[in-house]
């Protein structure tokens, strides 16, 4: 169950974490997960009562979800293309990594992604919101990955798109991810719950003074390797 949590997190955050549109946004959007397409109790139980909520300023972004113990924080930045991931677990206490521009690159480097836009739409919560199906390739092993968004242009900023999707034209406000390692028609999807506009404060994405940065500490690096918190 660990590794199926472990994987719901990696997933759930490259899913989340891609904004973009034609005009800025300030304030939260918040996001219901939830798996479909099984009636297995193990499966369902995994993300079961998850949200996510994303704040954007201007060209800034930071997710923020909750899920058995760990709370994970995502910061995007998108005039400097910099990167930040905040995990705090109970009991262990808070864990950080940064990435500068040239090191996101070099995250992003071993996948090519490609948009197909089609001439389907749906509203969520008062926003008419496109399909787009992306193929993710691996460039190391040729191997794809598939995900179907509908996404809207009245949210967000024209820079907020290059954090885990490049490329992408508008905000997601639907992210079906297949898991079809699980079962052939087992899907993780995110639905936008609630849209508010509000003032988000420059201080909201400052790291917490109390955290540990990882890359301080090689037994803290080892002891995160292959959980897919820092990736």
């Amino acid at each position: 169950m660990k590794k199926l949590t472990l994987l719901f997190l990696s997933i759930l955050f490259c899913a989340t974490y891609t904004l973009q549109a034609q005009k800025a946004f300030s304030g939260e959007i918040v996001f219901e997960t939830r798996i479909e397409g099984t009636d297995d109790p193990n499966l369902l139980s995994a993300l079961e009562n998850v949200t996510t909520t994303v704040s954007v300023l201007g060209n800034k972004s930071m997710s923020v979800m909750k899920l058995e113990g760990i709370t994970m924080a995502q910061v995007w930045d998108g005039d400097k293309g910099t990167a930040a991931q905040v995990v705090e677990i109970t009991g262990m206490g808070k864990f950080y990594k940064k990435w500068n521009a040239e090191q996101h690159k070099e995250r992003l480097k071993l996948n090519e992604f490609s948009f197909s836009y089609k001439d389907e739409y749906r509203d969520i919560l008062g926003y008419k919101c496109q399909k787009v199906v992306v193929t993710i390739t691996n460039l190391e092993d040729d191997s794809e990955s598939e995900k179907i968004l509908y996404v809207t242009k009245e949210l967000g900023t024209a820079k907020l798109n290059g954090a885990d999707l490049p490329g992408l034209d508008g905000f997601p406000l639907i992210t079906l991810t297949p898991l079809r390692e699980y079962c052939e028609e087992c899907a993780m999807t995110m639905v936008a719950t609630k849209i508010t506009q509000k003032k988000i404060k420059e201080v909201d994405f400052l790291l917490p003074d109390d955290a540990k940065n990882i890359d301080d500490d090689p037994d803290l690096r080892e002891m995160f390797k292959g959980s897919g918190l820092f990736e």
